[in-house]
């Protein structure tokens, strides 16, 4: 009985000591091919890469496009190279879904953001800016939920953007001012009507970089408009198919007539769920898809803006989406700042929000719904900024009132004024305006 027991004991310790063996192969790496087989151990090779499902025939594949400049164009600001990414390396990040809506707002926009709001789904909407001016409650409404807004020009008129960059240009300013006029917040995402290509040339991606904006096509189509009256059924087939790439740029169309774009909205969004997705808006934050640039627009002949107009034009305008340097008010003995995104400056003058700063300076303001104004008490002066009439009307002393013409508009729900304006009607005109490497200073007296 003893002897069979230690018999047992020496198999055991002999076991013991073949599997520490193993173990030491294993981690010295001394015939670990020979001892693991197909199981062998190999080094980590590079992440691989997920090549993005560009599906519903696609007008060209997406590059990593670079734009460089074009003959005859100086570069305006030295250009870093980020990849436009047409493929993005795997992570552990949950598959997303960008849900796009070009064309609006109309009539289907309403029912659109009911439905986005429904499902706890936030969208791009690339909005036009004639619609934009005729329906600003829809851009009001778009921007409260939650959702981003992009530039998709004023008139969506092919003949006129894509005859030259400067017709586009002027198209692109016209519909940030609209936008900026309704939500105080310019729009720095662009989609090209029809998609970039076909349409643009490597000037309109070289100097819209240059400007500061992020032009973004999708990676798949819902053909919602390929056709006129296309059924909820075939968009969301389309708007479906696949469901396998890490990233989906989706288009869809919430202009008018495009009501059966709405009505498959809910279906695509639970498909995309199911399939593990998650849903989110475009920013800065995203890379944006492009289409390569086509052989027949590459050797259009169009004309080429001028380095004086890019000096005037393209430069100042990167300023806009950089960020930015506070804004320091020195008003006699008292001083407060404005944050880069609470002032900007237009026309070359900084337009500031007006409760924000008699408050910060110790004023008080209250609104008057009948006259559309705000009336400001401040320091013992009594001012009323007239939106309607675009006037500051200072109450003196004696009883008499003096008006002045000023720059004054209503942004979402607040009143901004010229700052130079404001400062000068109260009575204490700006004395210095100076801008250094960490702030811009207004002193006034």
């Amino acid at each position: 009985m003893i002897r069979k027991k230690s018999e047992h004991s020496r198999r055991i310790v002999i076991r013991g000591l073949l599997v520490m063996a193993v173990i030491l192969i294993v981690m010295s790496g001394w015939g670990a091919g020979e001892y693991l087989g197909a199981w062998k151990i190999q080094p980590l090779q590079a992440a691989s890469v997920e090549s993005l499902s560009f599906q519903n025939k696609l007008p060209g594949a997406v590059t990593q496009h670079l734009p460089t400049a074009p003959a005859g164009v100086t570069p305006a600001i030295a250009m870093t190279p980020s990849p436009q990414a047409s493929a993005e390396p795997q992570t552990s990040n949950p598959k997303t879904a960008y849900l796009t809506f070009d064309d609006g707002p109309s009539n289907v926009t309403p029912k659109v953001l009911e439905i986005l709001q429904q499902e706890g789904v936030r969208a791009t909407f690339f909005v036009i800016g004639n619609q934009a001016q005729s329906h600003p409650e829809w851009i009001n409404a778009i921007w409260e939920q939650g959702n981003a807004i992009g530039n998709h020009t004023y008139n969506h008129n092919y003949s006129e953007l894509y005859k030259g960059f400067t017709a586009f240009w002027s198209q692109i300013k016209r519909t940030e001012e609209i936008v900026r006029g309704i939500t105080g917040v310019r729009p720095q995402l662009i989609r090209a009507p029809g998609g970039t290509f076909g349409h643009f040339d490597n000037t309109y991606f070289y100097l819209l970089k240059q400007a500061g904006y992020l032009v973004t096509d999708w990676t798949v189509d819902s053909g919602d408009s390929k056709r006129k009256g296309v059924p909820a059924s075939e968009i969301l087939q389309e708007a479906t198919m696949g469901l396998t790439a890490s990233k989906v740029v989706l288009l869809l169309h919430d202009g008018g007539g495009h009501t059966e774009s709405a009505k498959a909205l809910p279906e695509i969004i639970k498909r995309y769920k199911a399939a593990g997705y998650v849903f989110d808006i475009l920013d800065d934050q995203v890379k944006p898809v492009q289409f390569r640039v086509s052989p027949k627009t590459k050797d259009a002949e169009r004309s080429t803006p001028t380095q004086a107009w890019i000096a005037s034009n393209i430069i100042p305008n990167a300023e806009l989406f950089e960020p930015g340097k506070p804004l320091v008010l020195e008003v006699g003995k008292l001083e407060t700042r404005l944050n880069p995104g609470e002032y900007v400056i237009s026309k070359g003058q900084y337009m500031v929000p007006l409760r924000a700063v008699i408050e910060r300076l110790g004023g008080r303001i209250t609104w008057d719904t009948v006259n559309r104004s705000g009336k400001v008490n401040w320091n013992g002066t009594a001012v009323t900024a007239n939106i309607g009439n675009k006037e500051l009307i200072l109450y003196r002393a004696d009883g008499v009132q003096e008006a002045k013409a000023a720059r004054v508009e209503l942004i979402g729900s607040s009143i901004w004024v010229s700052l130079r304006d404001l400062l000068e009607i109260a009575g204490h005109p700006p004395l210095n305006i100076s801008v250094t490497e960490k702030e811009r200073r207004v002193k006034s007296l």
